[in-house]
């Protein structure tokens, strides 16, 4: 936990692994975004992730790190992407760090009481919230695009807050006590 003006903040960190590299948002507390950005890999994906996942836990000493729960039913992500995000949440356990995988679905739910349903609609509510987020909003994608790389910083950002506003919703309890969409301690 770090401290900030004397209260405690559950610092988190949350990943959104793409086809090429992965998006994070760092968050301090629901108001509080900390950092974000997006790692390019070209080569060696899966090592090279890893590697940069251990240098970002190290770098902010999250109390917890958040990903997709690509196990869930709705889940639709590649066989590759959903065995990355195990090997990064073991990564985290190896430094101490309590992971939990949300589902997509959890976090439409959650932005649906903005009237946000699509992943763009979500990424322009984060924007709106995070101003410092606008110059990284990709432009609304067109069906036949490719989804754009700075997507994965929104949906990183969105599982890090979905996991963030129903922690404070559920409970004042330190993270190992919170009930996870998917947690592994």
């Amino acid at each position: 936990m770090t401290r900030h003006y004397g209260r405690r903040f559950l610092r988190v960190l949350a990943v959104d692994p793409s086809t090429r590299g992965f998006g994070y948002a760092v968050f301090e507390a629901p108001e509080m975004l900390v950092d974000w950005g997006t790692k390019d890999i070209r080569q060696d994906k899966e090592r090279v992730a890893l590697r940069k996942i251990g240098e970002l836990l190290r770098r902010y000493k999250p109390s917890v790190f958040v990903v997709e729960d690509c196990a869930h039913v709705t889940a639709r992500r590649t066989t590759r992407i959903a065995r990355l995000t195990e090997q990064m949440l073991a990564v985290a356990r190896t430094q101490g760090v309590s992971g939990c995988a949300v589902p997509r679905s959890a976090v439409y739910r959650h932005f649906a009481k903005t009237n946000a349903r699509t992943k763009y609609e979500i990424a322009v509510v984060l924007a709106d919230r995070f101003p410092a987020l606008l110059l990284r909003l990709p432009p609304k994608r067109k069906p036949w695009q490719s989804e754009s790389p700075r997507t994965s910083i929104f949906d990183a950002a969105a599982f890090g807050l979905t996991y963030l506003e129903t922690r404070r919703a559920l409970t004042s309890d330190p993270p190992s006590a919170v009930p996870c969409m998917r947690g592994h301690a």
